[in-house]
């Protein structure tokens, strides 16, 4: 009686020790009814216990009946597993029916197992008997079957995992072919046994999923940003190995499907700027991830400084973590914002890239909308303005704005004559003075076909993240073309098109303005307007040019005939002009408007112009740019140059022309010859003789 007690406490206890991981020989008959050569199967069912703990739970080993096992498992494909028989069919029958007492446990050195084909039990060899892998889909997920076995006793270990698990491997299971159907032990009329045996084994996974949003500085989802995810594994004490980081290309779920990551930002069906890495596994003891950002849409600053997460064990993500850990993730990627730590298995990160901007115009002569053109004349001031945006990163990058214009335009380089401001938007740029020590300024010298131009750099980041205006004086030297293309002022914006990198590669952005100026032609002919009566070549006429108030203006001389105004108190100005020996007089560097021109000297025996004689000019330029904007690899051109055409005077001459014609004096003639003498003599001697008696009478008075 004892010995039968002893019996069926020695079957309940190997019954609740076969319960996934390790499914002992469970059943305890009188007198089994074991057909010995009937065939049986092992059917494995593998768990992915996706819970923060690593509870195993219990199976009877019949199927459909997983007692213990959480719904939240979920079935794992991948697993590998191989099955040993260590007893025969014999060796079964004496141990249910109690003939031989020997043990079968897998108690620490019992079962050996050295590799795949080889093994042994108690010294002795255990037979190989199969492999599987688990797989399938649906209600087929995580199993794996072997079949046609014969009677006896086996043993099926797991000897490799997916990645994703995060705890050892599923302990050892001793299994008998066949085993008690447990339910009808009670009953020995009813006695049942179990040839096809399910197995539960369970193995702990953690997995996190990173969901990344890139967009731009305004907020906006950005698509085409390509990243390079790697990771390392932590070893047992809690250090990450040296050498290379692993690539990862691919994770698997819990069901042992593969998926190829997307590892460039798109639209997800709702959101643009999406990436999101699922089932990235945290494997034995956590995996440090580095996600390093590759390219993005052509203009947008790359920011190469690796940002690093750590998925856990325990089913959260660390990120951001303190520095000072020998493995803190340390992310300095300026535009993230995520939590500082996050506990939960999936992380949202937000990045952002930025894509600076520029635009130039030139004020309106005498106004102040801003234009893309507009005309001045050669002595005037000319205020132009730029507008960029400053990434938030630009003390990590190079970031230059530079000014060049053509040779007929001259930059001032005085302190005086330039602003630099910025605001929240391009609209508000001019709200708040940057300081002088936030910015260099350096003139850059006229050359080759260049005008003196200048260059600004950010020396700190007060203006990040905002638009900067500089506005700056500027006007046409005596180089200035004349009417024609006008003259040209390109602005340029040089800036890095990465962060955190040896490559120092540049983006360029372009804009320009242009601004003309125009000329006036007169004609002077003698008494009338026929090529007979223009001056000769000894003959010249002067004028002084006068503004609309009628103030004298400086010019010079460039040729015969030929003036252009003066700039400021130029050298070698004059504030009179001479007609040329072809009778035209040309005076270049006008722009619209009133003008008069004083004759101060005439040919001989003509009159003077009693008055100023008035011009106007009056042109109307159309400057055609070709527009782009369009980004490529070397950066973008806002607009460039293409052609001018004018509408002036009822065509399209744009230089004006007048006629001055000057008349004779009117002179008193000579008549009589010698006659006129003797009449002039005679009356010289009447008038000497009449103050003589008037002398002698006065003479007599007085005495």
């Amino acid at each position: 009686m004892r010995n039968s007690k002893f019996k069926r406490v020695l079957s309940l206890l190997m019954l609740l020790a076969m319960c996934v991981a390790t499914l002992s020989i469970v059943a305890y008959a009188d007198d089994a009814v074991i057909d010995p050569i009937k065939k049986g199967s092992i059917t494995v069912t593998k768990y992915a216990n996706t819970s923060t703990t690593a509870t195993k739970g219990n199976a009877t080993g019949t199927t459909g009946d997983q007692t213990g096992i959480d719904p939240s498992y979920t079935t794992l494909n991948g697993a590998k597993f191989v099955l040993f028989k260590i007893a025969d069919a014999d060796a079964v029958m004496d141990y249910y029916n109690g003939t031989d007492s020997t043990p079968y446990t897998l108690a620490p050195g019992r079962f050996v197992y050295t590799n795949e084909t080889t093994a042994t039990y108690d010294g002795n060899p255990a037979i190989h008997v199969d492999t599987l892998i688990t797989s399938g889909t649906g209600s087929d997920a995580g199993k794996g079957k072997f079949e046609n076995l014969p009677v006896g006793i086996y043993v099926l270990k797991e000897i490799t995992a997916p990645d994703q698990i995060t705890t050892p491997l599923a302990e050892d299971s001793l299994i008998s072919i066949p085993m008690v159907n447990t339910a009808f032990s009670s009953n020995n009329d009813n006695k049942k046994w179990i040839y096809d045996v399910n197995v539960y084994p369970k193995n702990h996974e953690a997995t996190g999923t990173v969901e990344l949003t890139k967009v731009d500085q305004n907020g906006n989802g950005l698509n085409g940003v390509q990243f390079k995810l790697s990771k390392k594994e932590f070893k047992s004490d809690g250090t990450l190995p040296t050498g290379d980081w692993e690539n990862v290309v691919s994770t698997v779920d819990n069901n042992g499907v593969t998926t190829t990551l997307s590892l460039v930002t798109a639209n997800n069906g709702t959101y643009d700027g999406i990436m999101t890495l699922a089932n990235l596994p945290a494997n034995l003891y956590g995996t440090q991830y580095k996600l390093e950002e590759i390219s993005a849409p052509n203009g947008y600053i790359v920011n190469k400084n690796p940002l690093y997460f750590r998925v856990t064990k325990n089913n959260t993500i660390e990120w951001n973590l303190a520095s000072g850990d020998p493995t803190s993730l340390n992310n300095t990627n300026t535009g993230v914002t995520a939590t500082a730590i996050t506990t939960a298995p999936k992380l949202s990160i937000t990045l952002r890239n930025e894509l600076p901007d520029l635009t130039k115009h030139v004020q309106e002569n005498g106004g102040s909308a801003w234009k893309e053109d507009e005309q001045y004349r050669l002595d005037d001031e000319i205020t132009y303005r730029l507008i960029a945006y400053v990434p938030n990163n630009i003390t990590e990058i190079g970031y230059e704005i530079k000014d060049i214009p053509e040779l007929g335009i001259t930059d001032s380089g005085n302190s005086g004559d330039y602003t630099v401001t910025y605001g929240d938007t391009a609209a508000t740029a001019g709200t708040t003075a940057l300081a002088a020590d936030k910015y260099t300024w350096a003139t850059i010298a006229a050359s080759g076909a260049s005008g003196q131009g200048f260059k600004l750099t950010l020396n700190d980041g007060t203006a990040a993240g905002k638009f900067i205006q500089i506005v700056y004086k500027a006007h046409m030297n005596s180089n200035a073309v004349i009417e024609g293309n006008g003259n040209g002022n390109t602005a340029t914006l040089t800036y890095s098109k990465y962060i955190g990198s040896p490559d120092t590669s540049t983006y360029e952005i372009k804009d320009e303005a242009r601004v003309y100026t125009y000329q006036y032609k007169i004609t002077k002919y003698k008494d009338s307007v026929n090529d007979a009566n223009k001056l000769s070549g000894t003959e010249t006429v002067d004028f002084q040019l006068l503004d609309a108030s009628k103030n004298v203006m400086n010019v010079v001389k460039l040729a015969d005939g030929k003036y252009r105004l003066a700039i400021g108190a130029e050298a070698g100005s004059v504030d009179t002009m001479t007609t040329g020996a072809d009778s035209t007089l040309l005076i270049q560097g006008l722009e619209n408007g009133t003008y008069y021109l004083k004759e101060t000297k005439t040919i001989e025996n003509y009159n003077l112009l009693s008055a100023p004689f008035e011009i106007t000019v009056d042109v109307a330029e159309t400057t055609t740019w070709n527009y782009d904007g369009t980004f490529t690899t070397a950066g973008k051109v806002v607009k460039t140059y293409g052609s001018t055409s004018y509408s002036a005077y009822g065509g399209s001459d744009p230089t004006g022309t007048s006629t001055i014609i000057n008349k004779k004096g009117f002179v008193l003639p000579q008549t009589g010859g010698m006659g006129y003498l003797l009449f002039s003599a005679a009356g010289i001697v009447l008038i000497a003789g009449g103050t003589m008696l008037l002398m002698s009478g006065r003479k007599k008075r007085i005495r």
